[in-house]
C-alpha cells in the first residue's frame, strides 16, 4: 500500500470518518512502515492537543505507538456490571437454599429440629422469606433502582440475624453448617449496598442554575430585600 493512501486513511480515522481503504490493510501497512507509524503518532498527539485546547473531553486515549488490534477493541466489564452479576448469582444461590429447605433437605439444623419444623408453619415462613430474598436479589441485579429497598431490608435483617446467630452459637443451639447457610444473605447485603451506591453515583445531579441572582440589584434607600406581604390590596374586594 502506498504511504500517501495509508496516511489519508489514518487522517480519516483520527477525524472519525470512514476510511477510503479497508482498515485491516492500513494496520498491516503500519506494522511494516516505521515512517507512517511515526507520522500517525505525531498526528494523534497534535489532534489531542488541539481538542484539549478547544475544551473537548477525550473518551478514550488513542494508541499512537502501535496500530489498533482486536484486543484493544475488547471492553472489560465495568465494576457495576460485575457487582450486579454477582448479586444475581447470590440470589440464585439463595433461591436454591430455599428450594432445598422446601423439599425437606437438612440445611445445617439438627435432626430433632428438622423433624419438628417439617410441615410446620415456621418452616414455611422461613422458606418463603428465603425465597423472597433471593428473588428480590435477582430483580435488583436486573434493575439497580430496586437495590435501595433491598439494601435497607437486608441491612436490618442481617444485623438482627447476626445477634441471634452469635447467641445460638455460644449456647450450642446451631451448627456450623447452619451458620454457613446464612452467608448468601450477608453477601447479598454487601452487594446490594454497593449496587445501590453505584446507581446513586450514576444519577444526574440537579441543576443549580435556577437560583435567583440578586447581587446586582440596586434597591432604593427606603426598600429592603425579601418579599413583602400586606402592602397590596385587591381593588374589587375579592377574597
Amino acid at each position: 500500500m502506498d504511504c500517501d493512501v495509508a496516511r489519508e486513511a489514518l487522517s480519516a480515522r483520527i477525524d472519525g470518518e470512514r476510511e477510503p481503504v479497508p482498515a485491516a490493510r492500513v494496520d498491516e501497512h503500519l506494522t511494516t512502515c516505521d515512517q507512517c507509524g511515526a507520522w500517525y503518532a505525531r498526528a494523534v498527539e497534535q489532534t489531542q492537543q488541539l481538542r484539549r485546547l478547544a475544551g473537548r473531553s477525550q473518551v478514550a486515549a488513542v494508541a499512537a505507538a502501535s496500530p489498533p488490534s482486536q484486543a484493544a477493541h475488547r471492553r472489560l466489564p465495568s465494576t457495576d456490571t460485575m457487582l450486579r452479576a454477582t448479586l444475581g448469582a447470590v440470589g440464585l444461590m439463595q433461591v436454591g437454599l430455599a428450594a432445598a429447605q422446601a423439599f425437606g433437605v437438612n440445611v445445617g439444623t439438627s435432626a430433632a429440629t428438622q423433624h419438628a419444623m417439617m410441615g410446620g408453619h415456621l418452616l414455611n415462613e422461613s422458606t418463603a422469606w428465603s425465597a423472597a430474598l433471593g428473588v428480590v436479589m435477582i430483580i435488583a441485579a436486573a434493575r439497580p433502582t430496586a437495590a435501595a429497598g433491598l439494601a435497607g431490608v437486608l441491612s436490618v435483617f442481617t444485623a438482627i440475624l447476626t445477634g441471634y446467630v452469635v447467641t445460638d452459637a455460644l449456647a450450642g443451639a446451631v451448627t456450623l453448617d447452619r451458620v454457613l447457610s446464612h452467608l448468601p444473605v450477608l453477601a447479598g447485603t454487601v452487594l446490594a449496598l454497593l449496587v445501590w451506591r453505584d446507581s446513586r453515583a450514576s444519577e444526574p445531579e440537579p441543576r443549580g442554575d435556577a437560583a435567583p441572582v440578586t447581587a446586582d440589584v440596586v434597591l432604593p434607600d427606603n426598600a429592603s430585600r425579601g418579599r413583602r406581604r400586606g402592602h397590596l390590596y385587591p381593588t374589587d374586594g375579592a377574597a
